[in-house]
């Protein structure tokens, strides 16, 4: 008997050691906060595209006091979630001054700020409490406490959602998510969604460096894009027949919405006849090996499907240096890119916010329009250069419509998120427009322009507008 107690309190005692070591990373204060959150329901999640979660420090540093908790899904620079945990400050709505949680989720991208915001779908999100964060980090917005993903019982509808185009515009079955494409939100799912502009973000053409500096306009890239051509002498006479290698997104992705939408003018006139090539352009994907295998030489279009911005720049790397990188297919699902021994000339889709990764020197660059020239990143300088001729993708150049390949970064409420959520959501969503905070951050503070007609006005203000912001009329100067 008196060995079982022993053995009994030993159980205990590690079981209590384990809670402990669950719990060591966060202090003791920390705990208390992230508890009094979740304990008292004050957890607002926000799904869709990456255009917040740029400015998320600058964003949460204007809502909160004192010193904040930072959470993610890791610590690398490429995080799929981002939490924070902190008390509110004043002018936020009924939850002021109290303990909040805040998760931004960025997977899966700009759909994801729109379908299951509108139909309340349970989707996976971070698992921000004291027992699931801490394996690593130290709970800083750069070394941020890891905390695992919630498993399927624990998914959560978001109760706002970031998308890099208005959500009229995610028709399928080219702009919704899926390998068997989601369905387009009904009139009825659609008036569920209260759409807020937050700002414009210009969108830029990424070509490699071993293609020739040509000019390029939006028909030729237009012609590319729909599968209208398919090698680089039909762009350019002076140029050799080699295969066009196109570095897209996946269905349901706003840059691709965005790529569509202007090269094809989907779903602004309704209709797939001049809708984007995509992975069956040519033999490089096998769906039964769930590869692409670009070999050349093929005389037609190629084209690779890329979930992440980051694959498209891995993917227009490759083409000039040969080898392989791991992607994801239109569900997630891992796949494999190989490239070869390299020497392919590529064009991609990106927005301008990686304009930091433009080098003079690197692998590919961004193009200009109507013109022979590069916009590239000067370390140095620690600001944009452009050399050659055409129309740049410039900070003056998008406020005043001279460069209109550009989204309108959109946040959604649903009807359904009301009370204090609601206020906290508006709250975001004006720090999210704040011209100010656009200025602050390095990757958008050349790239981007808050919306006119809102809170907000003068320097880093669009002087552009759709009429009735709508995204299918064109843009007029509005002052």
């Amino acid at each position: 008997m008196q060995v079982k107690k022993i053995v009994s309190l030993c159980a205990v005692a590690f079981t209590a050691m384990a809670a402990g070591q669950a719990h060591a990373a966060l202090s003791a204060a920390e705990q208390l906060i992230v508890n009094d959150a979740v304990t008292n329901g004050r957890v607002l999640f926000i799904s869709g595209a990456s255009a917040t979660q740029k400015g998320f420090t600058g964003i949460i540093n204007s809502m909160f006091t004192g010193t904040t908790i930072r959470f993610a899904n890791t610590t690398a620079s490429s995080k799929n979630y981002e939490a924070v945990a902190g008390k509110l400050a004043a002018g936020a709505g009924a939850w002021s001054n109290q303990n909040v949680i805040i998760i931004d989720r960025v997977l899966g991208g700009s759909v994801h700020g729109v379908n299951p915001v509108a139909r309340a779908s349970a989707i996976e999100s971070l698992d921000v409490t004291s027992a699931t964060c801490g394996s690593a980090g130290s709970g800083t917005s750069s070394a941020p406490y890891v905390c695992s993903v919630t498993p399927e019982a624990g998914y959560m509808v978001p109760d706002a959602g970031v998308s890099d185009v208005a959500p009229v515009l995610f028709k399928g079955p080219i702009n919704t998510e899926g390998e068997t494409a989601a369905e387009s939100l009904t009139d009825t799912e659609l008036a569920e969604l209260v759409a807020n502009p937050i700002y414009a973000l210009a969108f830029g053409v990424p070509v490699t460096k071993n293609l020739p500096m040509i000019n390029l306009n939006k028909a030729a890239v237009s012609a590319i894009m729909t599968g209208n051509v398919g090698t680089w002498n039909q762009v350019d006479a002076s140029l050799p027949a080699d295969d066009i290698v196109v570095c897209r997104r996946v269905p349901g992705s706003g840059t691709q919405a965005v790529d569509n939408l202007y090269f094809g003018n989907f779903p602004c006139s309704d209709t797939l006849a001049n809708g984007p090539a995509d992975r069956y352009a040519s033999g490089a994907w096998d769906d039964a090996t769930r590869k692409f295998t670009v070999t050349g030489g093929t005389g037609g279009l190629v084209v690779v499907e890329n979930s992440t911005s980051g694959d498209v720049v891995n993917c227009l790397d490759k083409a000039v240096t040969g080898g392989t990188f791991a992607g994801s297919d239109r569900d997630g699902h891992a796949v494999a890119v190989d490239f070869g021994a390299g020497g392919h000339k590529a064009i991609g889709v990106l927005s301008m916010d990686s304009l930091a990764k433009s080098k003079s020197t690197g692998n590919w660059q961004f193009r200009s329009l109507d013109g022979a020239g590069t916009i590239t990143w000067d370390n140095t300088a620690n600001a944009p250069v452009t050399t050659g001729t055409g129309k740049f993708p410039t900070l003056a150049n998008l406020i005043d419509g001279t460069w209109d390949l550009q989204g309108w970064i959109s946040f959604q409420i649903p009807t359904r998120t009301t009370g204090a959520k609601a206020d906290l959501a508006n709250a975001f969503l004006l720090q999210a427009q704040n011209p100010a905070i656009l200025a602050g951050i390095t990757d958008l503070k050349n790239v981007a322009a808050a919306i006119p007609g809102g809170a907000y006005s003068g320097a880093q203000v669009l002087r552009v507008q759709y009429l009735n912001n709508n995204q299918c009329a064109p843009l007029n100067r509005n002052y």
